[in-house]
């Protein structure tokens, strides 16, 4: 709590090598966990009734011989362990909101196929995206949310969207979930054949507040396309992709999991393609905002889709509140990533995608330390 912005942290330790021949090679430790502490120093049985009596005589040899201030840490102690089953009890019987997104959007589909088969009762919310997830969650209004990892950091290091708030250190996330590729689409007998071909045209980059609008915006300024160089529709995917058929606009620009459904259609029915992003483009994203790394949509993708497509991509995430306790993230981590949790029969077809292996992929901000020991324990199994 003591350190601020600048501060210089000098951590020491060990390096362990061992040796091979003439030289000596770094060995990769699995890290130091301390051996888990006993709950008492008793044999006694455990439960409610048993930490209660213990409790007790902890509290009645306080009011014998503490001082005031020891007396005035056991109540704030006692005060926030029953504040906490309280709000643990309530959110087993109302459920955990989850934030997750728009009608029909790919996030809302993977929260409802998330509460149709985790043991954690979840309750998916429709928002409007990733950055009205992320102020929800700070807010304390939900206990879980979805957002792109780009957004995520955003938030996290306060700025972009998020320039006014702050910096929301305390964000953590559960894991990645799956990735989330830069999609451009334009009509397949148009004159658009580059990312350098969309300057004067009509293009939807998303509506305003949502995050992939604000990746949009990214992918095109590394394409040396600002916003006064296009003429920019705020349209939502859903009407986008109506506007893209109808020729109201040229192209447009989506961040989403592979393969998306709306993608998908459009691509087969109504002689749609993928544009490719610049290898300088791809590139300078990567490069200078963190968040983000290369992807390709593989050959066949998509049924239409005859070649590798080379994008960006950024990682969906799982954020977890600050109101959850490390046993809760536990719990939800454990339902999210364990096998037996069939998300795509549940409707979500990016849920083959999530594994334990994948929870770290592009992850932007630090991981909530519950859930990174839990994944640890799938991963080695």
């Amino acid at each position: 709590g003591g350190n601020k912005a600048g501060d210089i942290i000098r951590a020491h330790g060990t390096a362990l090598y061992r040796r091979e021949g003439d030289s000596w090679v770094a060995v990769a430790a699995g890290g130091y966990r301390p051996a888990e502490a006993p709950a008492y120093a008793t044999n006694a049985t455990q439960g409610p009734t048993a930490i209660l009596d213990a409790m007790r005589k902890v509290v009645d040899a306080a009011q014998q011989s503490a001082s005031p201030a020891e007396q005035a840490v056991i109540q704030q102690e006692l005060q926030a362990a029953y504040a906490t089953i309280q709000a643990r009890r309530a959110r087993l019987d109302a459920g955990y909101a989850i934030a997750a997104g728009a009608e029909h959007g790919q996030y809302l589909r993977l929260a409802q196929a998330m509460a149709a088969t985790s043991k954690v009762r979840a309750v998916p919310l429709v928002t409007h995206g990733g950055e009205e997830n992320l102020r929800l969650l700070r807010d304390g209004r939900v206990s879980l949310a979805l957002a792109q990892g780009d957004a995520a950091l955003d938030a996290y290091e306060g700025k972009g969207a998020f320039a006014e708030s702050g910096p929301y250190s305390a964000l953590r996330a559960i894991g990645s979930l799956y990735p989330e590729a830069v999609h451009v689409l334009v009509s397949a007998r148009g004159p658009v054949r580059a990312m350098a071909d969309l300057r004067g045209k009509r293009v939807a980059i998303g509506a305003r507040g949502s995050a992939s609008r604000t990746t949009a915006v990214r992918v095109l300024q590394a394409h040396g396309l600002a916003l006064p160089d296009i003429v920019p529709q705020d349209l939502d995917i859903g009407d986008a992709l109506v506007a893209l058929r109808a020729n109201a606009v040229d192209a447009v620009v989506q961040i989403i999991g592979v393969p998306a459904d709306s993608v998908r259609d459009m691509l087969a029915d109504d002689g749609i393609r993928l544009l490719p992003l610049n290898k300088a483009g791809i590139d300078a994203l990567a490069a200078t905002q963190r968040g983000y790394f290369p992807y390709t949509i593989v050959k066949g993708a998509y049924s239409e889709q005859d070649e590798p497509v080379p994008t960006i991509a950024t990682a969906a995430v799982l954020l977890a509140g600050a109101d959850l306790s490390d046993t809760e993230v536990g719990n939800v981590t454990r339902d999210v990533y364990g096998k037996g949790n069939d998300l795509a029969a549940r409707g979500s077809a990016q849920g083959v995608q999530i594994a334990p292996e994948n929870a770290r992929q592009g992850l932007p901000i630090p991981q909530h330390l519950a859930a990174a020991k839990v994944l640890d324990g799938m991963a080695g199994r």
